[in-house]
């Protein structure tokens, strides 16, 4: 049994087999309180209970996570000999290197200090965390979209590009006769490789601006003031990796897609043998619901861009760490990734959902169709930073009370 911060230990001795504690509390606060409660201090108070067996100690210990045994460990002089046996034991059931793991966990601790964090005993629940990420943003919302506006413009252009090249080349195709489209297999690549280089950039562009605001948000949580060039020009420290980690990932999400796409057309294959009818609503529903489980798989190993650039882990750990800072936390994920897509998709189409109910021979300026697209960037760009701002804080907090594992495979992929 831990000693309670709160008592001195007076006396201690056994009767009968039992433990018999004379304790006083430290302060008159306390003594106060548990008088409230019914209890008088004007006296030494004898406390005596029955001493758990090992036995409970192991299934108690069991039922913890590794961040709560390292936590223990770290205070193991305040643990009973048989406490520290069973802790010891279930340690070394884990494969968890006790000195390692100490050392890593109070590094992390000081990291969590010097940055302004306090790591807490327990993780909030995800409505505390999106309040506190929307807090953050609110608290700097003009400097946010400066981070993300260019890569939502950039994004933009070269996803535009690449779908109108793809549709030129199209276009071209079907001039072919139906009988010999098959045998242009070098078009349909070029159509894939046109709109996969739009994504590409557009991914680079969005990689930068997390990269920035992970920084951003590091310093805002150490009381520092960030500025724009000083977030995005930190990152040239780490430029090299950082592109590694960023064609790694955007490589995960075109196998993941890939996969998801034969996934699609396995489902409505089983649909249209069962003489079910999918009309282009149930296909759209299908494709986004797939996709966004897919993304919701490799956001998993979102938060290893900030593990990469603010603590310097090479690419392949900077994977692992993320994994494992975001065990357990699909919630916490899911509500980041909808806030963005659903979000994002709301704010991007908006403009053109209400310009749908101008009747159609109404004279528009020739403009207007770029006040549309104007507005739907505008309406990305607002939305776009809440989902960058949660996985940077989502890291900072994780990461203070999650000391890397030692099980961890040590490889190093950069």
């Amino acid at each position: 049994m831990a000693k309670n911060p709160h008592f001195t230990h007076h006396a201690a001795k056994k009767a009968n087999g039992r433990r018999k504690l004379v304790i006083r509390p430290v302060s008159d606060s306390l003594a106060s309180d548990y008088r409230d409660l019914g209890c008088c201090f004007d006296q030494p108070i004898e406390l005596i209970f029955v001493p758990m067996q090992i036995q409970d100690l192991a299934k108690s210990y069991q039922t913890k996570t590794d961040e709560e045994l390292l936590q223990l460990a770290a205070s193991s002089e305040q643990l009973t000999p048989e406490a520290h046996s069973a802790l010891t034991s279930e340690l070394a059931r884990r494969r968890i290197g006790l000195t390692e793991s100490l050392e890593a966990h109070a590094d992390e601790v000081e990291k969590a200090r010097t940055r302004g964090l306090s790591p807490p005993s327990h993780p909030g629940g995800v409505s505390e965390f999106v309040e506190e990420v929307l807090r953050v943003y609110g608290g700097q919302f003009w400097f946010f979209i400066k981070l993300v506006a260019p890569a939502v413009v950039v994004g933009y252009i070269a996803v535009r590009m690449g779908l109108n090249e793809g549709r030129e080349i199209a276009r071209q195709l079907l001039r072919v006769p139906i009988s010999e489209i098959l045998s242009h297999r070098t078009e349909f690549i070029e159509i894939w490789l046109a709109n996969s280089a739009g994504y590409l950039v557009s991914w680079m562009a969005f990689s930068f601006s997390f990269g920035a605001i992970c920084f951003a948000v590091d310093e805002i949580k150490a009381g520092v003031t960030p500025s724009v060039t000083g977030s995005f020009g930190a990152i040239g420290h780490r430029l090299g990796s950082f592109l590694r980690l960023s064609l790694l990932l955007f490589f995960m999400i075109l196998a993941t897609a890939g996969v998801g796409e034969w996934l699609l057309d396995g489902v409505l294959r089983i649909l249209r043998q069962g003489h079910v009818h999918t009309g282009r609503f149930a296909i759209f529903a299908l494709t986004y619901g797939l996709g966004c489980l897919a993304l919701l798989v490799i956001s998993r190993f979102g938060l290893a861009i900030p593990a990469l650039l603010l603590d310097d882990y090479p690419v392949g750990q900077a994977m692992f760490r993320s994994d494992e800072l975001t065990e357990g936390k699909w919630l916490t994920l899911a509500a980041l990734l909808a806030k963005s897509l659903i979000g994002g998709y709301v704010a991007g189409m908006l403009p053109f959902w209400m310009a749908s109910f101008i009747p159609g021979d109404a004279r528009l300026p020739p403009w207007f169709p770029w006040t549309l697209t104007t507005a739907s960037i505008a309406g990305v760009t607002v939305v776009e930073p809440t989902m960058f701002i949660g996985f940077a804080l989502l890291y900072l907090k994780n990461s203070a009370v999650l000391p890397m594992s030692s099980a961890s495979p040590t490889r190093q992929l950069a």
